[in-house]
């Protein structure tokens, strides 16, 4: 029975959980940052230990990128420029914009541009839509199957095929689809190997397992690994997702300081600027 339980384990997702987490932190800041000059700054000083260059005119410029880089990852913006940052302010004061409104609406802020403020697409509505309901079905799903699954995957040790078992029986993973189970056993009408891809000794392991309950044990281990895997996965599910309806949020936001914006820029109409006509009756 060693080929079963030397090799229980959840999902293959599984060994992919600290390494996925890693790459989303480090995507993540480097989306903030719109650039990687502060992540090489870091190494720099890190192993060399200057921080400033000795040229005035390289020192003014690498201060200005620390002043842009804080400006993106503070408020989001991706500002190129120190220009892009004075004309962003003024059109801030201009029109009477917060720091918060900034923030909210940063996503469709361009400060290289004169009127940075644009509005959200009508598509970018339905597919911030559309993926919330996937992210809310997904994680219904995995949440269901972390809490409520009766099944898991084996590895074997020997032969290294991945199976389904429940602990009474055993089925492929992929394939020609085949299952081992206690009357398989007792009829000795087993798959073959050349189907199954287990060995002659990992076939009657498994046998031996269903009949004095250690594939049962076995899968009750791999169970709890898989269940504990599952929320993991159902919890970056719901990251994702409260990410995304965040976005949907703002892009409301950004669409209501639009039509704030046009509304004051419009002004009271030429109609109501218009004298009043004299009332023919008080002629």
């Amino acid at each position: 029975m060693s080929a079963i339980l030397g090799a229980t384990i959840g999902p293959l997702v599984t060994y992919l959980l600290s390494i996925l987490g890693l790459a989303i932190v480090a995507v993540y800041a480097i989306f903030r940052l719109n650039s990687t000059q502060i992540i090489r700054e870091k190494v720099w000083s890190a192993f060399v230990g200057d921080k400033d260059f000795n040229d005035e005119k390289l020192k003014s410029s690498a201060h200005d990128q620390l002043d842009l880089t804080r400006f993106r990852v503070v408020y989001g913006v991706p500002a190129r420029s120190i220009s892009d940052l004075h004309r962003l302010l003024s059109w801030m004061d201009r029109c009477k914009f917060t720091p918060i409104d900034v923030k909210r609406a940063r996503r469709w802020i361009d400060p290289s541009k004169d009127e940075p403020l644009e509005a959200p697409s009508q598509r970018y509505f339905i597919t911030c839509a559309v993926a919330l309901m996937i992210m809310i079905a997904s994680f219904m799903f995995v949440s269901n199957k972390a809490t409520g699954s009766k099944t898991t995957m084996l590895r074997m040790q020997v032969s290294k095929t991945w199976i389904w078992s429940d602990g009474a029986s055993v089925e492929s993973v992929l394939g020609k689809h085949w299952r081992i189970d206690a009357e398989s056993c007792s009829k000795h009408a087993l798959p073959d190997t050349t189907i199954t891809g287990l060995t002659d000794a990992e076939t009657t392991a498994i046998c031996n397992g269903i009949a004095d309950g250690k594939l049962k044990a076995a899968v009750s281990d791999g169970l709890k690994y898989q269940s504990g895997s599952l929320l993991v996965i159902s919890f970056f599910i719901l990251f994702l997702g409260i990410s995304v309806g965040l976005s949907l949020h703002f892009a409301m936001l950004a669409r209501g300081l639009v039509r704030q914006l046009r509304s004051s820029e419009d002004g009271p109409s030429e109609q109501s600027l218009l004298p009043a006509k004299a009332n023919p009756i008080e002629q």
